[in-house]
This record gives structure tokens, C-alpha cells and sequence, in this order.
């Protein structure tokens, strides 16, 4: 959420000031509550997380200075470097007392997420509303404002199940792959029109994807559940070849090799978010 404000933020002319400092407070606060929730997760974290490459990616620092550089819009990297020093685990070695006072600490956390969340979505479907209706410019495409509505809204529903006691586990698999494969696809889509039009191998590449995960989200529409671990395994393989391309690009854009108008951070974000998909996939034994 901190780095949807960040976008926001980015792609409005210098002019739009209003606009601009709202998605400022917004990413600062999100930016507190990710210290926060960093400090409490030290030793709280399984290890299968800390090791995909979703928290962080080799490029995450380099990514956030040179944005930071080239936007002007500051970004405390010091989280990053925190969240690569953190040590897994499961609480295992708390007493009685401090998982008590571990799960307060947690709810008061997610009661500020929430709070804060439910704002970030209504500014950013205002946001939406003012750019759709002609009223409001920015760098940003639509899509990627809905987009980003969509991620928000998914998170808000996981804190509030956490909060109501139920099991993240318990999502519909289907219903999962469906919104992540959407995901991906729209990834594709921002990468190829974002590319310098010089830039036609890796534009063809972004293309063939977008075409892979709209054809998966067409198969999945028209199977049954017996057919899921089919496009399961599908989604996996795709997904990896996935993972690899943006891997490439995030490395090509924070080098300087890649002619694109893609913000720097936003390019190691899509590679985080891939490796977030593949753990998903992989937990559920394809």
C-alpha cells in the first residue's frame, strides 16, 4: 500500500498539488505501519516467505534510491535493509504472557490498517472517478488505478478474516488463482505499453504472457473443479518463465540497459509480486 500511494503520487503533474500531497500522507503513514509491522515480524515469519523473494528481491534497495533519485519522492529504504535482516520463525519460544501481549500488539496494528486502508480505497476510486470522467491527469493508466484498487480491497478482506478468527487457508483455491492469474496478466499488459517502442523483443515477450494468463483465466472460467491442479500446474510453469522475465527487466531497468518509462520500483514490485504467486502455487503441492 505504501508503494500504490508512492505511484500515486509520482503521476501526478506538478501541478496537482493537492492530489499529490494526499497520496503523500498516505504513503508516509503506510510507511510507519510497515516499520511497525516489520519490528513485530522479526522471528514471527516462516521461513518459506523470507527465502521467495516477495518481501524483497536483490534489486529492492537499488530500486528505491534510484526512484527516490529520479522522483524526488523520498523512501525510507532502511525498512528494506530491516526486512532482509529478519530471522524466521514461529513465536515458538514465547510464553503464555507474550503471546498474549504479541496478539494485542498484532490487533492494534491491524485495526490502523484498516482504518487507514478504507481510506487509501475511497481516494483511490475518487482518483478513478476524476481521471474516467475527464476531470483530473496522471501518468498512471486506468487500468493500473483499478488494478490497484483490487489489491487493496484482497488485503482489506484478509486483514478483516484474520480479525474475525478465520483461516487464510480456507480461500477458495479457484477463486485465488483466478485473481492472481488477472494479476499477472495485467502485469504484462502495463510492461508491453510502458516498454520503449524500440524495445520490440521484450514488447513481443510481455505480449506472449498477457496471452498465456488471458487464455488461463479463459480455461478456468470453463472447467470444473476436477480440471483445477490441471491449470494449476499450468499457471506454475507459466508463472516461472514469469518470474524469470521480470527478473531480467529489473535488472535491465535498474542498470540503465532497458529503454522504458517503467519507475524503477515498480519494476522490482512485479517481480516481488510473481515470486508471492509462485510460493502460493507451490504450497498447494503441484
Amino acid at each position: 500500500m505504501k508503494e500504490h500511494a508512492l505511484f500515486l503520487q509520482a503521476g501526478f503533474p506538478a501541478g496537482e498539488t493537492g492530489y499529490s500531497n494526499k497520496a503523500g500522507r498516505y504513503r508516509e503513514e503506510f510507511e510507519k505501519i510497515l516499520w511497525r509491522t516489520v519490528r513485530l515480524a522479526d522471528g514471527m515469519v516462516g521461513k518459506d516467505v523470507l527465502c521467495s523473494g516477495e518481501v524483497f528481491t536483490e534489486f529492492t534497495v537499488m530500486a528505491e534510491q534510484q526512484t527516490t533519485r529520479l522522483t524526488k519522492v523520498p523512501i525510507d529504504f532502511r525498512i528494506t535493509q530491516a526486512e532482509e535482516r529478519l530471522r524466521a520463525g514461529c513465536g515458538e519460544h514465547m510464553d503464555h504472557e507474550m503471546a498474549n501481549r504479541m496478539d494485542c500488539q498484532i490487533r492494534r496494528l491491524n485495526q490502523c490498517v484498516l482504518q487507514l486502508l478504507n481510506g487509501l480505497i475511497m481516494f483511490k476510486k475518487q482518483i478513478l472517478r476524476e481521471v474516467t470522467s475527464c476531470r483530473l491527469y496522471t501518468a498512471n493508466y486506468p487500468l493500473l488505478i483499478e488494478h490497484i484498487i483490487r489489491e487493496a480491497e484482497l488485503y482489506r478482506r484478509i486483514i478483516t478474516m484474520l480479525e474475525e478468527g478465520n483461516c487464510i487457508s480456507q480461500e477458495n483455491i479457484a477463486e485465488t488463482e483466478m485473481f492472481r492469474n488477472q494479476i499477472m496478466m495485467e502485469h504484462a499488459l502495463f510492461i508491453r505499453r510502458l516498454l520503449d517502442p524500440t524495445e520490440c523483443e521484450l514488447i513481443e515477450t510481455a505480449d506472449t504472457f498477457a496471452g498465456d494468463y488471458g487464455r488461463l483465466l479463459e480455461e478456468a472460467r470453463q472447467q470444473d473443479c476436477r480440471a483445477m491442479n490441471a491449470l494449476t500446474r499450468k499457471a506454475l510453469k507459466t508463472t516461472e518463465r514469469y518470474r524469470d522475465f521480470k527478473a531480467a527487466g529489473a535488472k535491465g531497468i535498474t542498470g540503465c540497459d532497458i529503454r522504458s518509462v517503467i519507475l524503477l520500483l515498480l519494476a522490482d514490485r512485479v517481480l516481488r509480486e510473481a515470486n508471492h504467486y509462485l510460493r502460493i502455487l507451490k504450497q498447494e503441492g503441484v
